[in-house]
């Protein structure tokens, strides 16, 4: 055996190794630190009492059970993400904190294949049926079905399918362009809970680690970051290559301002922008799109409400628009002369995280982001979000259906 052939078999079988090395964690401990840090929570203490207090302890009596000794660490997230789930809280998170994939191995084919041979690699959920007749199966659903065939960019082709239950929907790799990924294996499983809003476990497609996003909108053929091949409808989407803030006069009677954030992270350009439309907002209807505003702070969004209370207002939302971009949509609606069009929004509405604390868990492997505000009058539409008076429909651009509308109103 030559010295390079030796040299590269010692290499190969130290890297698999390393790999193959099945992680565990103490998941115990771990619980209790979550549930420590989620006591504090304002949502657990107006949500967890009575009934909801027995169920809350039974839940972690039942998980604790199944952590007597150490055990997988993708098997603890799992379990952990069960007890988080007893709070309605959406802006409350539980991070998986290691890759399981680095852009080391990524870029090396010899760690790479050596990483195809691991345990982290083999052990990933794959479905065991035929897949070329679940694609033939998905090609043949209609259109506006949610089952169907996804696309997640140009990289890879995902099949969607719902479980016996009709609760839970499956995303199974059926096309692929990715290295580190392979056919027949599982990107995702997206649990419903109301309405069109869905839970989604998932892995992230560079580093294949593992992350849990909830209050999800699977319409108009999209789901997050996944679209169904065949429905290249986008007008939910704010307009292409708009910055967060944009004024426009529209028509003599009609003007239209896009607010796509109320973050801290630009307070110059929020005052200069309101100040350039404070003295430009002559027009009787004003169309205030707020798609895809993950919201802020209210100091930046609530001299808005009263520069268009004498307004007659239209509020366009999609899925994305949550936080204090709800907030604020629910305080426009308050103007007897405003109406919402769109999409519902995306439903994490009644808490929020002030000082953005975050907790690694004892074991290191976990990330605990609890929140902190308490906008609990706001309950009822968290996990749902806030349902429009007039759905605008996917086919034909946003704008032109509001301006259709106001037109109509005006008659």
């Amino acid at each position: 055996m030559t010295k390079s052939l030796t040299i590269l078999l010692v290499f190969l079988l130290t890297i698999t190794s390393v790999f193959s090395q099945s992680k565990t964690c103490d998941c115990k401990t771990d619980l209790d630190f979550l549930v420590e840090k989620m006591k504090k929570m304002p949502s657990f203490k107006k949500q967890i009492k009575a009934d909801k207090k027995d169920e809350f302890e039974n839940t972690y009596r039942e998980l604790a059970s199944q952590m007597t000794q150490s055990i997988p660490v993708e098997d603890c997230y799992k379990l952990l993400i069960q007890q988080t789930l007893l709070v309605n809280d959406v802006h409350f998170s539980l991070g998986y904190k290691n890759k399981i994939l680095s852009n080391e191995i990524l870029n090396d084919s010899l760690k790479l294949d050596a990483f195809k041979q691991s345990a982290a690699f083999t052990n990933h959920p794959k479905i065991d049926i035929n897949l070329e007749e679940l694609k033939q199966k998905l090609k043949s659903k209609p259109l506006h079905a949610i089952e169907g065939i996804y696309r997640y960019g140009e990289f890879q082709k995902i099949g969607v399918y719902f479980s016996e239950d009709k609760k839970t929907l499956t995303g199974v790799l059926l096309e692929n362009t990715l290295s580190q990924w392979e056919i027949g294996e599982v990107r995702f499983v997206a649990t419903h809970i109301s309405d069109q809003k869905y839970n989604v476990y998932y892995y992230d497609a560079d580093t294949r680690k593992p992350g849990f996003v909830k209050s999800l909108s699977l319409e108009n053929g999209r789901l997050w970051s996944y679209k169904k091949v065949g429905n290249d409808n986008n007008y939910e989407l704010p307009i292409k290559d708009q910055s967060n803030w944009a004024f426009k006069t529209l028509t003599n009677e009609t003007q239209y301002i896009y607010l796509g954030t109320f973050g801290n992270s630009n307070k110059k350009k929020h005052q200069s922008f309101y100040k350039e439309v404070e003295h430009k907002l002559t027009a009787k209807n004003v169309i205030v799109d707020l798609r895809s505003n993950g919201g802020g702070n209210d100091k930046f969004s609530d001299p808005y409400v009263k520069l268009l209370k004498n307004k007659n207002v239209y509020i366009i939302t999609n899925c994305f628009a949550g936080s204090n971009g709800e907030q604020f949509t629910l305080k426009l609606l308050q103007n007897k002369n405003a109406k919402h069009l769109g999409q519902t929004t995306r439903g994490i509405i009644a808490y929020g995280k002030n000082y953005g604390y975050h907790y690694d868990t004892p074991s290191g492997y976990f990330n605990v982001t609890p929140t902190d505000m308490n906008f609990h009058k706001f309950i009822e539409y968290e996990s749902k979000g806030i349902t429009p008076e007039i759905k605008l429909d996917f086919d034909k651009d946003w704008i032109e259906q509001t301006l259709e509308i106001i037109a109509s109103d005006a008659q």
